[in-house]
């Protein structure tokens, strides 16, 4: 017999952190993990958040999680999403695998009876493969479902570790792929490059980095969600690493040469997946590619460790294919909860969702140099 709690107190987040992460290690869900969800709510959780998290039960095991937050006192639409969209994707509730439909119906019961009642519930960036948007559909109490708007699709490349040595790895790229790889770890090498993991002793120095060299990179280039939030975000990775770091299950690489910086790659990992979030490097020694000798390194590291998976995130970049052999997207999906104020939320969604169609048509149609372009001006104008 499941049965569900609704969760309205941080603190009581908290409590569940041992099970919780069990949760997120079996769905194979890094960003999931309460070391970095807990973290978000203390540094990046939006002013007034509070939480409408469903906690379902079998017995006494905790079986599933769906931390949703809201934002209390918005007048025109009461939104419920998930934390953590800022950094990267593929967000969802969590499981146990085999019994999504049966949890998605108590969370739907749940969300259905919460205060301030959801006009929209959002799954942004979540596995295109994610039963979660259809069943929350299909639980929702009552006559009539809920209207489900998938809006946004973005590739996310991903590369099978399969448990394999690095050397096993290596052999089943290409021949090309291997013979520039080498080129390149050869001149990174010879010009005294160095490649390490944060510890606990430099952490604090290595966030910093990242954050500065990512900025950098994006100084002429539009906008990053990363630099939007930057005042904050060291906060949270310092906050994230004090239970994350020693475990590996967040990573930041750092690429250096005779001391210097010249890279800083975050990742996060859980159940044999490895997820990349962000990066930086410096492009004053951009012909060592610290960037593609970042990632090289760290899949090297993957493979030590015996992971399964790394997912390159959202966004179908060059760079991501050469490391990748598959592709599994993310979507932006959205639940306009049935009731005498759904007329109203669906006008209220048509902008945006119209915005996004047209966004996504527009990135179809111009090459990656005319988005930067573009991005540039925007940025301009807005300036």
């Amino acid at each position: 017999m499941l049965t569900s709690e609704l969760i309205t107190d941080v603190t009581r987040l908290a409590e569940l952190q041992a099970e919780w992460d069990q949760l997120a290690v079996a769905c194979k869900l890094p960003m999931m993990a309460p070391g970095l969800t807990l973290a978000w709510w203390r540094h990046l959780a939006p002013s007034g958040a509070q939480p409408r998290t469903v906690a379902v039960r079998d017995g006494e095991q905790l079986v599933g999680l769906a931390p949703f937050y809201v934002v209390p006192g918005r007048i025109r639409r009461v939104d419920y999403r998930l934390p953590g969209i800022e950094l990267a994707v593929r967000l969802s509730p969590l499981s146990r695998p085999g019994i999504e439909w049966e949890v998605a119906r108590l969370v739907s019961h749940a969300l259905s009876k919460a205060r301030p009642r959801p006009d929209l519930v959002a799954l942004e960036g979540h596995p295109i493969g994610s039963p979660w948007p259809l069943a929350l559909r299909a639980g929702w109490p009552g006559l009539v479902r809920p209207v489900i708007r998938q809006y946004v699709v973005h590739g996310a490349p991903t590369g099978s570790l399969a448990g394999m040595s690095y050397e096993e790895w290596l052999a089943r790229k290409s021949s090309n792929f291997r013979s520039q790889m080498g080129r390149m770890r050869r001149k990174f090498d010879a010009g005294g490059g160095i490649a390490r993991l944060a510890t606990r002793e430099t952490v604090s120095a290595d966030i910093k980095t990242f954050i500065d060299l990512h900025a950098a990179r994006w100084e002429d280039r539009g906008e990053s969600g990363i630099v939007a939030i930057a005042d904050r975000l060291g906060d949270m990775l310092q906050d994230a690493a004090q239970t994350q770091l020693d475990s590996g299950r967040l990573r930041i690489w750092i690429l250096e040469v005779d001391g210097q910086p010249i890279s800083a790659q975050l990742f996060a990992a859980a159940g044999g997946e490895v997820a990349y979030i962000n990066g930086g490097w410096d492009e004053r020694f951009a012909a060592l590619k610290p960037a593609m000798i970042g990632i090289l390194i760290a899949i090297e590291d993957a493979c030590t460790r015996g992971e399964q998976r790394i997912d390159m995130g959202g966004g179908e970049q060059a760079y991501k294919f050469r490391f990748a052999d598959g592709n599994d997207p993310v979507a932006w999906s959205i639940l306009m909860a049935p009731g005498l104020r759904l007329p109203m939320t669906r006008l209220r969604t048509a902008p945006m969702l119209t915005v996004h169609v047209l966004r996504e048509s527009l990135k179809q149609g111009l090459s990656p140099m005319q988005l930067d372009r573009l991005r540039s001006l925007r940025k301009r104008i807005r300036g």
